[in-house]
């Protein structure tokens, strides 16, 4: 008797699923256990699937590396309540970091604020309006947030009330 593998199984189960043509996947940790390389075959079924313009899938997922290759939209859920529901495009395009001192940190207008962690030397800032922001201090560096930073300061930050 034959065994099958921890991804071919997997594949098995998206086949199966796929089989019968339906419109919308609900997938729990679709890839978690999976090495990197069924992984990202995974992700790729999962990208054809979504092509057509009437398919979609809902994914939880703690490996937000496969968000970031594969969502339109994010929502995240903390302890029962939906922190955020927005578009991948208004996460990547609007949001980012600044690292700056408090002189700067005390510049910044609570609006633009999404929330912060007071660190030793330094305020590490999630800011909204990064394209406004960019253009009012140009000298300021605003990094990219990935999914997961912005998960750990909407669960972990502190906010600007």
């Amino acid at each position: 008797m034959k065994t099958f593998s921890t991804g071919m199984k997997v594949k098995l189960e998206f086949a199966a699923a796929l089989s019968h043509n339906p419109k919308l996947l609900i997938l729990d940790e679709a890839t978690n256990g999976l090495d990197p390389v069924f992984r990202e075959e995974i992700l790729e079924i999962l990208r054809e699937f979504t092509e057509q313009e009437d398919h979609s899938v809902l994914i939880s997922s703690h490996i937000t590396s496969d968000l970031d290759k594969i969502a339109d939209y994010i929502a995240y859920i903390h302890e029962g309540r939906l922190l955020f529901l927005k578009s991948i495009d208004e996460l990547n395009n609007d949001c980012g970091i600044i690292r700056c001192g408090r002189e700067f940190f005390d510049a910044l207008s609570p609006e633009d604020i999404i929330a912060y962690r007071e660190e030793p030397y330094s305020y590490c800032v999630f800011i909204k309006n990064r394209q406004s922001l960019r253009k009012a201090f140009c000298d300021i560096s605003i990094e990219n947030a990935s999914i997961e930073d912005m998960m750990l300061f909407y669960s972990k930050g502190e906010k600007i009330i």
